[in-house]
């Protein structure tokens, strides 16, 4: 094993004998140092969680209305635009020709800085806002920041870490959107009485989006995007920066090139290949995995929670106290994530989650419709507030520690290294469609059915417990590796790694630096 690594190393123009001819090239950073790196990457996730919190709050402040709607009361139909236009920045931000130029043009990190940048603009916009025009210019702005950012940081997480501690590390993402969800709903419990308190409640994203753009610039590149530039001694000095002393950075190197170097080998990249074969294959997992985390129903009570309690406890102060506490709970459901999934596993976690959230979304459709609808109101007392209270609750514990955090770890890992950014780009964008779907669609499906809705819900989450049943786990397995296991599932026969992936023959020329 010793002598393939150093003959690939020469292959790619390593001159350096201490790195040739050393027993261990170690890394100079602790276990904790990677950790932060994927933490403060995770500011993007809670970027991305204040703005899907904050809008059912301001929506609903009387401050708002008075601003900019004159007084008037917004439709339905306004009120899913207002809310769902920012999916739909998202969307052009994350599809695969935007992105990818992005991600070619300044790399994974100068994305996060452009995203966080971006973001700062669009609050600007929306917090200065008058009129209704103005506020569907700053939402659409910030979901192009947040396009960049969902788009970016999971993948930029999951190519940092090492593999034992890859899916807490983007597990961390999540974790953030909620603790970004939970303090816009606080936020605008405290703020919903003052005069201008949707304009402060908006403006004070400035203060963390700020911070992610001038902290971002301070972050490692990913190595992987390195090697996918052909600059390997840059991506051997990024390893060295967020590996530990027992790890040799040279194995991990390799593996990555010779990874590159088998796609490479199939030809340029193209969308015809991209779209069909196995690659079209698994690209058709993770958009059928982000829609169903999107269309699973817990949006709803991210974006309209206010209006969602109000129709349970008839009270509007019980409205964003509920709406708040629903944040609480996101928050800290999440962490069981963190402690299970390299040790459970995803799919795991992902049935789990699934069947809880069919359970609770039973539950809102049947009391919801027999104690709640528009004839009956209050019609089997007050336990049924509560009981309808705590399936939200638990229904968002059900998601907080799977479909949640778990969707975006495995869109991280599953594509090849030649389509990563596109494939991530694209899925993301299917996400996006997804809470665009959920930002316009129960105000009015709401308004028309009631708690009927929930047995929409119902039935996508059972579809999403089946397909958990039949996804390949990928914990505690590099990106490398990961490849071989998806051609093996699709495929329906084992085929050994060192076949898959590109041999001594096949880099048997040598390949230039473009550090050099």
């Amino acid at each position: 094993a010793f002598e393939e690594v150093r003959a690939t190393l020469t292959k790619m123009q390593f001159t350096d004998k201490a790195i040739l001819d050393a027993e261990l090239v170690g890394g100079t950073a602790s276990r904790s140092y990677v950790i932060l790196v994927g933490l403060f990457a995770a500011l993007g996730g809670f970027l991305f969680g204040l703005d899907l919190g904050y809008i059912s709050g301001v929506e609903s402040m009387e401050s708002f209305s008075d601003d900019v709607l004159h007084g008037e009361t917004m439709r339905p139909i306004t009120t899913g635009t207002v809310t769902g236009i920012f999916a739909l920045g998202a969307v052009i931000a994350a599809f695969p020709a935007v992105i990818s130029f992005v991600v070619d043009l300044v790399g994974r990190r100068g994305c996060m800085i452009l995203g966080g940048a971006t973001f700062c603009v669009g609050a600007t916009v929306q917090g200065a806002a008058f009129t209704l025009n103005t506020i569907l210019c700053g939402r659409m702005i910030a979901g192009f920041a947040v396009g960049l950012l969902s788009a970016n940081v999971p993948l930029y997480q999951g190519e940092i870490a090492p593999p034992e501690q890859r899916g807490t590390i983007v597990a961390l993402y999540q974790l953030a959107i909620t603790m970004g969800i939970m303090v816009a709903f606080w936020t605008n419990y405290w703020l919903q009485p003052e005069k201008h308190g949707w304009r402060c409640s908006i403006l004070l994203q400035l203060i963390p989006g700020g911070l992610f753009a001038m902290g971002a610039t301070f972050m490692p590149q990913s190595p992987r995007w390195l090697v996918s530039r052909r600059r390997y001694k840059s991506a051997l000095e990024t390893l060295r920066r967020i590996r530990g002393k027992n790890d040799d950075v040279r194995i991990e190197l390799v593996e990555c090139y010779k990874e590159y170097r088998r796609e490479r080998s199939t030809g340029k990249p193209n969308y015809v290949e991209f779209l069909t074969g196995e690659s079209g294959k698994v690209l058709c997992i993770g958009i059928l995995l982000q829609l169903l985390q999107q269309l699973c129903g817990l949006n709803v009570f991210m974006y309209y929670g206010p209006t969602v309690f109000k129709k349970i406890f008839h009270t509007q102060g019980a409205s964003f106290l509920f709406a708040a506490l629903s944040g609480l709970v996101n928050f800290l459901s999440t962490f069981p994530a963190l402690c299970l999934v390299d040790r459970v596993g995803r799919t795991t976690l992902l049935l789990f989650s699934a069947c809880g959230m069919t359970i609770c979304c039973v539950i809102l459709a049947a009391v919801g419709d027999a104690c709640f609808s528009s004839g009956t109101i209050d019609s089997c007392g007050t336990i049924s507030k509560y009981a309808m209270a705590g399936a939200v609750f638990m229904d968002i514990f059900n998601y907080a520690y799977g479909w949640g955090p778990v969707v975006w770890i495995y869109c991280a890992e599953i594509f090849s290294l030649k389509y990563k950014t596109k494939a991530n780009g694209l899925t993301t964008g299917a996400n996006w469609v997804g809470n665009f779907l959920i930002g316009f669609s129960p105000p009015w499906l709401m308004e028309k059915i009631g708690f009927k809705t929930f047995w929409i819900f119902a039935a996508i989450n059972l579809l999403a417990a089946i397909v958990s049943c039949r996804l390949p786990e990928t914990k505690g397995k590099s990106l490398e590796e990961i490849q071989v296991l998806f051609h093996t599932w699709l495929h329906g026969k084992e085929v050994p790694a060192e076949l898959f992936l590109c041999t001594d023959d096949e880099v048997s020329e040598t390949d230039s630096d473009s550090d050099l």
